[in-house]
């Protein structure tokens, strides 16, 4: 399969993708419209035009595509660590008629001690859904090494309020370490086969005390929604 252009079974968005990320089994599962549907149906019901968003493991640019598309909100920020993908995310954003979008390669993390190394391994897999920090490497995986950069940091900076996070379970450590800042909004994919239900506990724990709410309305499965929930002093009361 050479760099080809696959229209998303359920929405009029085509996707950049080659030989080198991805096989028929991917290019199929677009084409019958199932790959990352329900994070595009939340991310468009959740994301307002006011909104500033930073979304974490871009892919392709589907969700960013979909989001800016259907939404355009004030702020866009897309961070792939996969180099392989960045030009993918471009090819999608162009094709689809999406400007605005800023495209960043590195991994977005938030422990101090991650930080502080400057780089963090990053295993990629032929199949590019399947690559991820915190992987465990099979026989026909790669390791490269990717810089990173301060996730706090980044939303205090750019005022994100919207985090939308698709890490492959890295969501957890993240989610440990995390200034929230300005955020108020949270959509993150759980992989609870790699951080467990312990993991998924410790993540409802964590928003909880930072004054999130799961929102039943919007949440799909292992997508899920948190929103802050407005103090009393917030509303004036």
């Amino acid at each position: 399969m050479s760099h080809e252009m696959v229209k998303h079974g359920t929405c009029d968005l085509y996707l950049s993708v080659d030989q080198l990320v991805a096989n028929d089994r991917i290019v199929s599962e677009i084409e019958k419209g199932r790959y990352e549907t329900s994070e595009l149906n939340v991310a468009t019901r959740f994301v307002k035009p006011t909104d500033r968003v930073l979304e974490l493991g871009a892919g392709v640019g589907f969700i960013s595509a979909g989001v800016m598309r259907a939404v355009r909100p004030a702020f866009y920020a897309a961070v792939e660590a996969d180099a392989r993908l960045i030009p993918h995310i471009r090819r999608t954003h162009q094709h689809n008629g999406v400007e605005g979008v800023e495209v960043i390669n590195g991994a977005c993390v938030a422990n101090p001690a991650t930080l502080s190394e400057g780089r963090v391994e990053f295993v990629v897999h032929r199949e590019f859904w399947q690559s991820g920090i915190d992987r465990r490497r099979r026989t026909e995986d790669t390791i490269v090494s990717v810089e990173t950069f301060d996730a706090s940091r980044f939303i205090k900076e750019h005022a994100v309020n919207v985090l939308i996070a698709d890490i492959e379970g890295a969501e957890l450590d993240l989610l440990r370490h995390l200034r929230f800042g300005s955020l108020r909004k949270i959509v993150v994919e759980l992989h609870p086969q790699t951080i467990g239900q312990e993991g998924v506990l410790e993540i409802f724990s964590i928003l909880c005390a930072e004054g999130f709410a799961y929102s039943t309305a919007l949440s799909a499965a292992t997508v899920v929604c948190f929103e802050k929930v407005r103090s009393r002093s917030d509303t004036g009361a």
